[in-house]
């Protein structure tokens, strides 16, 4: 049934990146986080059924990645502690020149850009949003602090395997996962009626346990009604296209702004008529695509293409897996 769910793994996560060690071998890397076709997959997701997420969840609190645009003027030199996220937050601004500023009574100070390196809990970043500033400061509960990243990757070595029989000595590979922090999970919402089991297997072979997250009614404001919005956050990784070309792109249709990282490389699987045989159809890879990760913040040149906050809707119905959710304001 609809709902959201917490996604906890039992250990290290990997993704899709054996890769052999040697002098001609490629690039190790984790994709991180997992994408809607990975937790899908873990949930075994139905056809009916819809997906929001990934976001992450920690004492009863859901976060998310704190938008690229934002800086403080706690700088971490000037801090009690590097270790401390800084206490005070402003967003950047987008002048009369179509570039972002720092708010006018901050000219001239130092300052530090933050965005994308903590995550915040939603219900904080929506009144910081609206507020352009943010202190916590000022009597907030503890969990409405900024928290650093909670995973860190850890690369690992091992022999080259088949049949759990050492394949080829001195053969090793080298794996790159990652470890989520204890006491945190990955929080999705799952749309339709279905219930997921209580198990599943996360990337290459991590199990992880699927628990329900009810009366969670504070969160639905990341499906909420937005009259006349003018700017968006995105919440979740996203595949843009040019309508034309195809090729991928940092924003959806209609900005005249915005801030994003950059693109990671994304690729997926389609059935293709087979070249040698017409009657038959094979599944080879897509062309390289970018995925815009979490964090970007768009700005719409007129009218917003939706009036609610969600994953926004493509062609290749990419939005039932949690694509491009778009927090509105």
């Amino acid at each position: 049934m609809t709902g959201w769910y917490t996604i906890t793994p039992t250990g290290p996560i990997t993704i899709g990146n054996l890769t052999p060690v040697g002098q001609n071998s490629g690039q190790v890397g984790c994709r991180w986080p997992p994408n809607g076709h990975q937790l899908a997959a873990c949930l075994n997701l139905p056809s009916h059924a819809q997906l929001w997420g990934p976001f992450w969840y920690c004492d009863s609190t859901l976060y998310v990645l704190l938008p690229l645009p934002v800086y403080t003027l706690d700088i971490a030199e000037n801090r009690t502690s590097k270790e401390s996220p800084p206490q005070n937050l402003y967003r950047l601004v987008w002048d009369e020149q179509e570039q972002w500023q720092v708010q006018s009574q901050h000219q001239g100070q130092e300052i530090e850009v933050i965005g994308g390196q903590y995550l915040i809990p939603i219900n904080t970043l929506e009144e910081f949003w609206r507020s352009q500033e943010w202190s916590f400061s000022s009597g907030k509960p503890d969990d409405n602090e900024l928290k650093h990243l909670p995973w860190e990757t850890l690369t690992l070595s091992h022999n080259s395997r088949e049949d759990f029989q050492v394949k080829d000595e001195g053969g090793f590979f080298a794996e790159m996962t990652t470890l989520l922090d204890p006491d945190w999970s990955i929080l999705v919402k799952i749309i339709g009626e279905y219930e997921p089991p209580k198990t599943g297997i996360l990337g290459a072979g991590t199990p992880v346990t699927v628990r329900s997250v009810r009366g969670r009614s504070r969160w639905e404001n990341l499906g909420a009604e937005c009259a006349n919005p003018k700017e968006a956050i995105l919440l979740t990784g996203a595949l843009w296209q040019q309508p034309q070309t195809k090729l991928s792109c940092p924003t959806p249709p209609g900005v005249k702004g915005y801030a994003a990282e950059m693109g990671v490389p994304w690729q997926s699987w389609k059935k293709v008529r087979d070249r040698h045989d017409p009657t038959r159809r094979v599944a080879v890879l897509t062309p390289g695509e970018w995925m815009t990760p979490a964090g970007a913040v768009y700005l719409w040149a007129g009218t917003s293409p939706v009036s609610h906050s969600g994953p926004l809707p493509d062609p290749f119905n990419r939005h039932v897996l949690g694509y491009g959710h778009l927090w509105l304001f």
